[in-house]
């Protein structure tokens, strides 16, 4: 009881093994919202193909994700979030590359998530036309 006084809202029972375990009497405010929580304004389908991504230097990945705002990609190289990169990649049925620019909005690793920055309708179709018949993200 007296330690569950001194430190107010997080209540602490020592264990016999004397692990200590904490138990918070308040849930998290259900005000804030985190971007993780916001839904997606387009949805992701599975996409795995090459993709060249050129910024400072030429580099060559790997697309994991795309929508019609942008696409998630493994590059095996460093970019800086906030560069803008042009991508290139050739959908399946398409007669010519895809090529795009597109802001780095995440990095994790060699994780990327970029977003696309003026696609045209042209663009947006031939994405649309690729995902109609891809497995949602």
């Amino acid at each position: 009881m007296g330690t569950e006084e001194a430190c107010g809202r997080i209540a602490l029972s020592k264990s016999p093994k004397r692990n200590i375990v904490l138990r918070f009497s308040r849930a998290m405010s259900q005000n804030k919202q985190h971007p993780w929580t916001l839904p997606r304004a387009h949805s992701r389908y599975l996409l795995d193909l090459r993709i060249v991504v050129r910024a400072k230097e030429t580099f060559i990945g790997r697309t994991k994700d795309i929508a019609e705002g942008g696409l998630g990609a493994t590059i095996p190289n460093e970019i800086n979030i906030g560069e803008i990169v042009e991508l290139e990649l050739q959908l399946p049925e398409a007669t010519e590359p895809l090529k795009l620019k597109a802001e780095v909005r995440y990095r994790h690793g060699f994780q990327y998530g970029f977003k696309f920055d003026h696609t045209t309708q042209q663009q947006k179709e031939m994405i649309r036309r690729t995902t109609r018949d891809l497995r949602m993200a």
